[in-house]
């Protein structure tokens, strides 16, 4: 006999972040793709090098980045690297805040798993 999937038992996990912004913008942050994941892990090492270098080049593709992890999220908002240096008011050090905050989250659910 089959057993009873219940939709309303399953908790989807999120990261939920408040944006500098006027609205104080809340995004329910979802678990990102294996390849977005690769491209994270493999920017991690370049982090000190970009905040001490300030290298715009770098900085740029950083906010590119986390704009596309935060696109996996609940809410529909749709991000761009630009809008969260500019709209969002998001420095370097909150780049690097979230990226943290991200990483505990992604190794929460890999907990939750094991």
């Amino acid at each position: 006999m089959a057993k009873m999937l219940d939709f309303n038992a399953l908790q989807h996990p999120t990261l939920p972040i408040t944006l500098k912004d006027e609205n104080r913008t809340v995004v329910h942050i979802a678990p990102p793709t294996v390849a977005l994941l690769d491209r994270l892990q493999a920017a991690v090492p370049e982090l000190g090098e970009v905040a001490q270098q300030k290298d715009r080049g770098a900085v740029k593709a950083l906010y590119a980045l986390i704009a596309d992890l935060m696109n996996c999220n609940d809410d529909g908002h749709v991000f761009t690297g630009e809008e969260l240096e500019r709209e969002y008011n998001m420095s370097l050090y909150d780049l690097v805040a979230f990226i943290r905050a991200y990483f505990d989250f992604i190794h929460e659910i890999n907990d939750a798993k094991n």
